[in-house]
């Protein structure tokens, strides 16, 4: 597995670096190239009304988010968090301080004797970090969103600066917390990973039948001998990467994850129906020229509504967040209101709701539909360019993976 980590970090890293230089991979989107699939096409792809003027581009951002963004979602709601948190780049760096010995520590005084320990740091149960840190990560997930969309969806400088400064704060993070304070309190991919995986991965473990004490991604260290140690430094209570479901029924019941969950399947639907509603048509989107545009940054005061023909004189600046946190706050709602209905009709047949049931139910509903709806959207344009049985076998994976997992999850309770 550190093979695996140090591997998927260095082309993590080549990505980045691609970024910044790449020489090499533009010539494949020429017009003109006699065999590239990924060659420029000939045909008009309507921004607005106007033609998108396209020339050869690097496939860095292509590739990022045409194919290693889809990858992790389909490995999360397959495998769980638990190969995810162990294979993830970011988790990986996060820990080098930790690695190198380099952690932040503590003093604490003994109450009787008055000796001066020193320990590791960590996030206090009663900081405000640790009881608002799902709005600190959702927040974090909106701006991605919204900043892929007015600056880095294209832009190859921007999305390696966003990047580099996501690793530099991960690695910031786990110099100044013990554990995986950054894939705990700070990961805008958190949610994510918790929404995807949990209750449990379609192929995921369950930690109470594990036949060691070190189970799913918790922290572990290899001793000399080449065995495996706990490394826990008991960071978060209940643990995600020591029990995924204890720590879902936990949280179930709270305001937070019930917005996590509803919020993120607003956001999706937002986040993809902006293309439309900027565009004014969907082959903008399904055409990959969004991952392309060399102008990004200029578009930020251009017209960012597209309705009836008719650009609207909202800037793109204003209009994205707008448009994503209308339909995060819808998402919200419409969860609400189908939990509510719920409760009603279980009150007209006569019987008790169970509120636990019915939420775990409506989650897994919801996970299903946005994996699905996100697949729809997600590596489309590279997809596309593949023959017709490629895509209807893609598909069908997807359809029968989701229901496998909506199937295995539907009847678990606490």
């Amino acid at each position: 597995m550190h093979f695996v980590r140090w591997l998927l970090t260095c082309a993590w890293l080549l990505i980045i670096g691609s970024l910044f230089f790449d020489p090499f991979t533009a010539r494949f989107t020429a017009p003109d190239h006699p065999w590239s699939p990924l060659r420029i096409p000939q045909t008009c792809v309507e921004v607005q009304g106007r033609c998108l003027v396209e020339t050869p581009y690097p496939l860095g951002t292509t590739v990022f988010w045409g194919a290693v963004v889809p990858a992790s979602i389909f490995l999360l709601l397959v495998f769980g968090h638990e190969l995810w948190r162990r294979i993830c780049p970011l988790s990986f760096l996060s820990q080098i301080p930790r690695a190198l010995g380099l952690q932040r520590q503590t003093r604490k005084r003994h109450p009787k004797t008055g000796e001066v320990r020193r320990q590791l740091a960590k996030v206090s149960p009663d900081s405000w970090l640790a009881k608002h840190y799902p709005a600190l990560q959702f927040g974090w997930l909106f701006a991605g969103l919204c900043g892929r969309l007015l600056f880095f969806d294209a832009d190859r400088l921007v999305l390696a600066a966003w990047l580099l400064f996501t690793i530099a704060a991960a690695i910031t993070v786990g110099w100044l917390y013990g554990g995986k304070a950054w894939c705990q309190y700070f990961c805008p991919m958190a949610p994510v990973q918790s929404i995807y995986s949990t209750p449990a991965g379609l192929l995921g473990s369950k930690a109470h039948q594990s036949p060691t004490p070190i189970t799913q991604s918790m922290c572990r260290a290899t001793t000399a001998k080449g065995e495996e140690q706990s490394a826990c430094v008991a960071c978060q209570q209940p643990c995600i990467d020591i029990d995924a479901e204890r720590m879902y029924w936990a949280r179930l019941p709270t305001p937070a994850f019930a917005f996590e969950r509803y919020g993120y399947v607003g956001l999706v639907v937002g986040y993809f129906l902006y293309y439309y509603l900027y565009a004014g048509n969907w082959d903008y989107y399904f055409s990959g020229a969004w991952a392309r545009q060399p102008n990004q940054l200029d578009l930020l005061f251009s017209p960012g509504l597209y309705l009836f023909g008719t650009p609207l004189n909202v800037p793109r600046l204003v209009a994205v967040p707008l448009v994503l946190g209308v339909c995060t706050w819808l998402g919200w709602l419409g969860g609400r209101a189908i939990e509510a209905a719920m409760r009603r009709r279980a009150r007209r047949q006569g019987g008790e709701p169970d509120t636990t049931l019915i939420r775990h139910r409506v989650f897994l509903a919801a996970t299903f539909l946005v994996f699905n709806l996100f697949f729809l959207f997600a590596g489309r344009p590279l997809l596309l360019l593949a023959p017709a049985w490629v895509q209807y076998a893609f598909d069908a994976a997807l359809v029968a993976t989701s229901t496998l997992w909506l199937a295995r999850g539907w009847h678990r309770d606490p």
